[in-house]
């Protein structure tokens, strides 16, 4: 088991805050998990277990860890943080470190609903009919059948995408889509579905920072965050807020593992998420 600097004496003061076994328990939990990170990504503290060597880097470092590898919401995160905050403060009240690698932390900005482009997905035959980029238009769809941005741009999606059925609003867009891929296509020689207009680049497939591109500029457009998680986990949220599920909705849930089934759930209280 990790060691934790000070522990005893923090333990104590803990005590002093009358606070409850539960929360003493997730004042544990956080201190544990950080350095358990912590030993293994700061070769200073590894070799010398000394409070001193740890530092804001360590908490910010520990923090993207959190978000980003796994995926915790951001109110779980935010708690971890404040345990952290609360443990480096009393070991600088009682000068066994010289700093507080917690004070400029910043907390992990809570969305709202309004931050979700919701409507992209009500009013799918809308979006599919405006002028915005074919990729942003063909990206919008492919994740309204289920699928993630990932999965989208993978060589070979094609063959899944061209097995679906489609509504007739969804049909004339692809037949504006194919219209638009054919020369790209025949150039290629390729049938994917996103295929690069940089016909000098070094692979027929269309690159991330492209599409991203599209999708900047059409949010700018309609003034919706278009980004493909952003899309992705609207989709999500909008099946864990229907009652009767759609055959695409599912698709998209049963793709889910449990880890990741938790973390839009825990969004969707958090941002009180209903439709």
């Amino acid at each position: 088991m990790v060691k934790i600097p000070y522990l005893n004496g923090f333990d104590a003061y803990l005590k002093t805050r009358h606070i409850s076994s539960k929360a003493h328990t997730e004042y544990m939990n956080s201190l544990t998990d950080f350095f358990n990170y912590t030993i293994q990504h700061n070769s200073d503290y590894k070799i010398s277990e000394d409070i001193k060597d740890v530092h804001e880097m360590d908490v910010r470092l520990f923090k993207n860890f959190m978000l980003e590898n796994l995926k915790l919401s951001a109110s779980t995160i935010n708690k971890v943080i404040s345990n952290l905050n609360v443990y480096f403060k009393y070991l600088f009240s009682v000068k066994k470190t010289p700093e507080i690698p917690t004070l400029n932390i910043n907390s992990v900005t809570v969305p709202k609903q309004s931050d979700f482009p919701v409507e992209v997905f009500l009013k799918l035959s809308d979006y599919l009919k405006m002028d915005l980029s074919i990729y942003t238009r063909l990206l919008i769809l492919i994740i309204a059948k289920g699928f993630n941005y990932k999965e989208a741009l993978a060589p070979d999606f094609y063959l899944k995408f061209n097995q679906l059925t489609f509504n007739d609003d969804e049909q004339r867009f692809l037949n504006l889509y194919k219209s638009y891929i054919e020369p790209y296509r025949s150039y290629w020689n390729n049938e994917n579905l996103f295929l690069s207009r940089n016909r000098g680049a070094n692979t027929p497939l269309l690159s991330v920072p492209a599409i991203h591109r599209d999708l900047k500029q059409d949010s700018e457009t309609t003034s919706l965050d278009l980004a493909p998680k952003k899309l992705y986990t609207t989709f999500i949220l909008l099946a864990l807020s229907t009652r009767e599920l759609s055959d695409n909705q599912q698709r998209a849930l049963d793709a889910l593992d449990t880890p990741s089934l938790m973390y839009y759930r825990r969004l969707k209280r958090e941002t009180n998420f209903d439709i």
